[in-house]
């Protein structure tokens, strides 16, 4: 369900569309930030696609092409999976892994590294969880003839060699992020720092690396980023510009829903994280007064949407950026070492907590073993192998799916990201070694 699909040619902004004034930014001193939280080395057409200024932006031209290299992305009607569920409910699948970088992600990167490459920026520093977004940003590097760091989570930099192995393929430098990587030499283009290195911390001072989550491998980035010469920290994983990018998914999935004769409001599912995928999948849907239910799916052990407070906080440990108003568990919350490492992170996107804040949004939360159980039904009945992440939407489907109110209405997931790396992930579950733990009030408090 592809070929007769145009690929979009512009971008959807739901803050304009919907007359939403994200909380300004305020700094780590709590005074505030009268750039819009962005730092004023990011370019200023991504500054511009944060704000509230028209609701359709047209995507550049090398980007387009970039585009048209592996879009539109097939819509799939999951009828097996139907079969073994006993639903009537009529699933689809918005398959996003068929790129180079194996992810969704790969829509911003492109974007934001086309327009860091045009206001001359030599050297992209970022933080990946567990390696997509570093995967995405290597090869949208690599595409502008860009340089790329990346500051990996220490547990995904162990486990996932494969992620880590396509990123040096691609050119990237990987370092081993949060306290415990080894001593590394500087780069030729790259500054020496006044301070010590937090990966040079002596093994004494470190954290448990399973305990180590993006927050802390963020912090290193942007430390990291400073003092690169002619380098620039991408800070977009969740950034509004970021799920502006991805709302292609979303415009495609309009047509193909229409081409396929379905005429109800849907049931939009992905999950969390930086929420580019559910919000690309999700918030087209929206534009022109159009209804939809969008579903943003988290673990139980880093409910962020649904037991988070809805207050200004910072994005990473080390509180080295500015605040944003947001649903979050608290900059130093330390939850379980779930599998998903790009969902062990303390906070909702600023975005997606205006829009829960408004009532717009409809999150589930599950724990691990649930997830996987239906990750891997998926693989038995229609043959894909999901992400760890990706395997939460998998579940919420399968759970809505069998909501009887959801019975005359289309449940669309977005596979986000593949799982042919995640061997780790999925052996944990055989082996029932997953830990995975809702937290207690207390430790939200």
């Amino acid at each position: 369900m592809t070929s007769a699909i145009p690929v979009p040619t512009r971008w959807y902004n739901v803050l304009a569309e919907r007359g939403i004034e994200l909380p300004e930014e305020r700094a780590a001193d709590r005074t505030p930030n009268t750039k819009g939280g962005l730092s004023a080395a990011v370019p200023k057409a991504l500054v511009r696609q944060n704000m509230p200024l028209k609701p359709w932006v047209d995507i550049p031209g090398p980007v387009q092409e970039a585009y048209r290299e592996w879009r539109p992305t097939p819509l799939i009607r999951l009828r097996r999976l139907e079969a073994a569920l006993g639903t009537s409910a009529r699933i689809y699948m918005k398959y996003e892994a068929g790129n180079v970088a194996g992810s969704h992600k790969f829509l911003t990167a492109l974007a934001q590294a086309y327009y860091y490459a045009e206001a001359g920026v030599r050297t992209l520093v970022t933080s990946s969880a567990a390696g997509q977004w570093g995967t995405a940003v290597a090869a949208a590097a690599a595409r502008f003839d860009l340089q790329c760091v990346v500051h990996m989570v220490p547990g995904s930099y162990d486990r996932k060699p494969g992620r880590r192995a396509a990123m040096e393929l691609l050119g990237a430098e990987v370092l081993r992020g949060a306290q415990s990587a080894p001593h590394k030499q500087s780069a030729p283009h790259e500054q020496p720092a006044s301070h010590t290195r937090p990966h040079e911390q002596p093994a004494s001072h470190t954290r448990d690396d399973r305990s180590t989550s993006l927050s802390d491998v963020m912090s290193e980035a942007m430390e990291r980023a400073g003092r690169t010469e002619g380098g620039r920290w991408i800070l977009g994983g969740s950034e509004p510009f970021a799920i502006l990018h991805s709302t292609v998914i979303g415009a495609e999935a309009r047509d193909q829903l229409a081409a396929a004769g379905e005429d109800q409001a849907p049931v939009l599912i992905g999950y969390l994280g930086g929420g580019k995928n559910v919000g690309g999948l999700g918030l087209p849907f929206l534009a022109e007064g159009h209804d939809a239910t969008i579903v943003p799916v988290e673990s139980s052990s880093y409910p962020v949407l649904t037991r988070g407070h809805y207050r200004y906080d910072a994005r990473d440990r080390a509180g080295h950026g500015s605040q944003a108003k947001m649903y979050t568990l608290g900059s130093a919350f330390a939850g379980a070492p779930i599998q998903a490492e790009g969902m062990r992170y303390h906070a909702a996107p600023k975005l997606f907590s205006a829009l829960h804040a408004q009532g717009m949004l409809q999150p589930e939360a599950y724990d691990e073993k649930p997830v996987f159980d239906s990750a891997r039904l998926l693989l038995r009945t229609e043959g894909h192998l999901p992400s760890a992440e990706a395997a939460y939407a998998v579940h919420a489907a399968c759970e809505l799916a069998c909501r009887p109110e959801q019975a005359e209405r289309p449940v669309v997931f977005c596979l986000s990201d593949h799982g042919h790396y995640d061997g780790d992930a999925y052996r944990a579950y055989l082996d029932d070694q997953l830990a995975g733990r809702a937290p207690d009030d207390d430790e939200i408090t």
